[in-house]
């Protein structure tokens, strides 16, 4: 209930979201790109298998102007919610650590 009230109170400053339940990262990020035609950069520590595929109900992947961050935070605080960014929307491909893929291909 707190990542819903987070947001429903927040939903003017998000340029984009969605769920990692069903496909997990890997998933949604095309989804992502492929609607809006935008390319990511994303970086991520640990086991990329896990990082990519994990689906796990209450996780979702947001995307914001970088003039919002601070109001990002402020209500992750405000409902007791861990945030991390990921990385940055921009250009003509999916770029996951170090691996590329076109929005094209």
């Amino acid at each position: 209930m707190r990542l819903i009230d987070l947001l429903l109170e927040g939903q003017e400053i998000f340029e984009a979201a969605h769920d990692l339940s069903q496909g997990g990262l890997a998933s949604t990020l095309c989804e992502m790109v492929l609607r809006n035609d935008i390319g990511v950069i994303i970086e991520t520590a640990g086991d990329p298998a896990a990082a990519l595929f994990s689906e796990t109900p209450g996780r979702v992947l947001v995307a914001i102007e970088p003039g919002n961050a601070s109001v990002l935070d402020s209500l992750a605080k405000k409902f007791d919610i861990e945030i991390s960014k990921i990385g940055v929307t921009g250009g003509d491909s999916i770029s996951f650590n170090e691996t590329q893929i076109s929005l094209e291909e």
